[in-house]
């Protein structure tokens, strides 16, 4: 199916491309614990979208990296955004 003659894996691979700049972006300014665990939840976000892509193209290589990527992303939204306790490594 496509929109415009896009197709869904086009849409994907755009939107992760975006979503992966702004998630590296946000997470290498160092702006505090709060945008660093935003940029790992855009980099989760990305890697979502490459996965997605990745199976509907049957590219089994780009979905395994990707999958791993997915569950580091969502390690650094854990232990940026959701844990407590302790502050941010120096």
């Amino acid at each position: 199916m496509a929109i415009g003659g896009a197709t869904w894996p086009d849409i994907l691979k755009w939107g992760a491309t975006a979503l992966t700049i702004a998630g590296a972006g946000t997470t290498a300014a160092d702006l505090g614990r709060r945008a660093t665990g935003w940029g790992f939840a855009l980099l989760a976000g990305g890697s979502a979208c490459w996965l997605a892509a990745a199976q509907l193209e049957q590219e089994s290589q780009l979905g395994l990296t990707n999958l791993v990527l997915l569950a580091l992303n969502l390690f650094g939204v854990w232990r940026w955004l959701v844990r407590r306790g302790s502050a941010a490594p120096p």
